[in-house]
């Protein structure tokens, strides 16, 4: 199968995908663009022998999506941009992220902003990994093909409002982060870089988001309460309780 053009997370992107999976995930984002792309994604067969000797329980479906999505983000930092391993909602044009190790509860706080505050109001950018790029003095997420599990992403980008790192929590919280603790979770949660330039590029560009977005620790549980706790320190809104639905102003 040939490569085809799209446009991830503003970047001219050719990719050559073959299964049916990662095909389906980029239909969203293909684009006949004009001269050469900023990034080039062909996996090479022998890598992909390598990785299913490695990881026998993954089938080719998974490891084209998992390798495909590993390549563009580590071309992705050349670009002023890195992954965050986070679910990225949006509410009133801004982007809200929500970052933890798996299973912690990240796409779950999601589901609660969208059930409280009501799909009209809000929508998942991307449920995993979205890209988070500086452009003119602004951080930005963007959604990309790459989107975990539940494979919810949308092709749009916004502003960056606030990024919340999640732990769980019977009392709800949300405090201010401590740069360096703020670089260390960033750190954390994106990919690193093998290519000493590559990695200068990100620390640098980690470095001015934790001077630029506000990032909070936030401890919850799966209540209501919990999304008044984020929605009110992120957004700088008030969001009211009312009868289990979410009205806010």
């Amino acid at each position: 199968m040939e490569s085809k053009k799209y446009v991830i997370a503003g970047l001219k992107v050719l990719m050559r995908c073959t299964e049916e999976h990662m095909i389906k995930q980029g239909a969203a984002y293909l684009c006949d663009f004009e001269g050469e792309p900023d990034i080039r994604i062909e996996i090479d067969p022998e890598v992909i022998k390598k990785t299913r000797e490695k990881h026998p329980n993954l089938t080719y479906d998974e490891m084209e999506y998992i390798l495909t999505g590993s390549r563009f983000y580590f071309q992705f930092i050349r670009f002023g941009g890195f992954l965050l391993h986070s679910s990225c909602i949006v509410e009133d044009g801004k982007a809200y992220m929500f970052s933890a190790n798996p299973g912690t509860g990240k796409s779950t706080h999601t589901a609660l902003w969208l059930k409280y505050l009501g799909e009209g109001n809000a929508f998942i950018l991307n449920d995993d990994k979205p890209a988070i790029r500086l452009e003119d003095g602004v951080f930005y997420a963007y959604g990309t093909p790459w989107s975990g599990k539940t494979d919810k992403n949308v092709n749009a980008k916004y502003p960056v409002g606030a990024v919340s790192f999640i732990e769980r929590s019977d009392k709800c919280f949300i405090t201010d982060m401590e740069p360096k603790d703020a670089f260390k979770n960033i750190y954390w949660q994106t990919v690193k870089p093998r290519i000493e330039a590559n990695l200068d590029m990100l620390l640098e560009t980690c470095d001015k988001f934790i001077k630029t977005v506000p990032i909070y620790q936030f401890g919850c549980d799966i209540s209501e309460k919990a999304v008044k706790t984020s929605y009110d320190k992120m957004t700088g809104k008030k969001y009211i309780m009312k009868s289990g639905s979410g009205l806010y102003v």
